[in-house]
């Protein structure tokens, strides 16, 4: 038998940069979720300062919000579950050829992990485009001892195909992702023909995603659609409404993903030798084969 693991999707909508206040409200929820036996508790993106750039104190805001990862490692440990607390930006500052800093602007934030930034974002924060795209062994177990493997991505991370192929090629089997993702972030073009153009692709692209890869993904948004999506059942139990607070715990059946590469072998044919699409994938050979995980 495959293990079955209880998902808690926090789904917040923060005010614009009181950390504390913001803080207070996502931590309320961690209790709550570990005494309904979940396993995993998701935050969404930005859920301690709000996206608010052009606000005055979002820098400093974002500066303070670092103190609040050893209280949510704290809360894991004291609680027994595993937390995913969004995304924490640092600070650091922008330096010139020469090593001098921009006279202009001279600090941009830090969002780590991300390669795949919004372009509204890019102004204000600098991607990790340094960090690859790797898997890692998780606290929860196959039921045989092995570890599940997973990763994060963020937001706009979920559009790219080949972020979620480099992970699989990794053994990622759940892929997390903590968003800041509106309906109104597109222009009123976009939406005149659709009004709900960003619900249709937030409930498309995380399913895909999963169907493609044959892996589970884990949908945390702090305005809506969000959802644990898997190969064969789609988004379990549905998605959250969009523009409400709500915190919903989601069974994922690990089994399932056997199933679905049972049927589709995508992860067979990635690792088979000469795979036509290796190229985007492995760089001399280097990787190939590594982290794969058998479903």
């Amino acid at each position: 038998m495959a293990p079955v693991y209880k998902i808690a999707l926090i789904q917040l909508q923060p005010k614009d940069d009181p950390v504390a206040e913001n803080f207070a409200e996502a931590e309320s929820y961690i209790p709550k979720a570990a005494a309904q036996g979940a396993h995993l508790a998701v935050l969404p993106e930005y859920h301690l300062t709000s996206w608010c750039p052009k606000h005055a104190e979002f820098v400093s805001s974002s500066a303070e919000s670092a103190k609040y990862l050893p209280r949510y490692q704290t809360l894991a440990r004291e609680l027994n579950i595993n937390i995913v607390p969004g995304t924490i930006c640092e600070i650091h500052p922008l330096s010139s050829a020469d090593g001098s800093l921009p006279p202009d602007d001279n600090t941009k934030l830090f969002n780590g992990k991300p390669k795949n930034l919004w372009h509204p974002e890019r102004p204000h924060l600098a991607a990790g485009f340094h960090i690859p795209h790797t898997a890692f062994d998780t606290l929860l177990l196959h039921t045989d001892g092995r570890p599940i493997r997973a990763d994060l991505l963020v937001c706009w991370g979920l559009a790219f195909p080949e972020a979620f192929r480099a992970l699989v090629a990794d053994g990622a089997e759940l892929v997390v992702i903590p968003s800041w993702w509106h309906l109104t972030d597109v222009d009123p073009t976009a939406r005149a023909p659709n009004p709900l153009c960003e619900k249709v692709f937030l409930e498309s692209a995380a399913v895909a995603r999963a169907f493609e890869n044959t892996c589970a993904v884990a949908f945390c948004n702090a305005s809506g659609v969000s959802q644990v999506a898997v190969p064969i059942l789609g988004a379990i139990g549905g998605t959250v409404e969009v523009e409400v607070e709500e915190m919903r715990i989601l069974e994922l059946d690990f089994g399932v993903l056997g199933v679905a590469e049972g049927n589709y072998k995508v992860r067979q044919d990635m690792r088979g030798k000469g795979w036509h699409y290796g190229y985007t994938l492995y760089k001399d050979g280097a990787g190939k084969g590594e982290g794969h995980t058998e479903l």
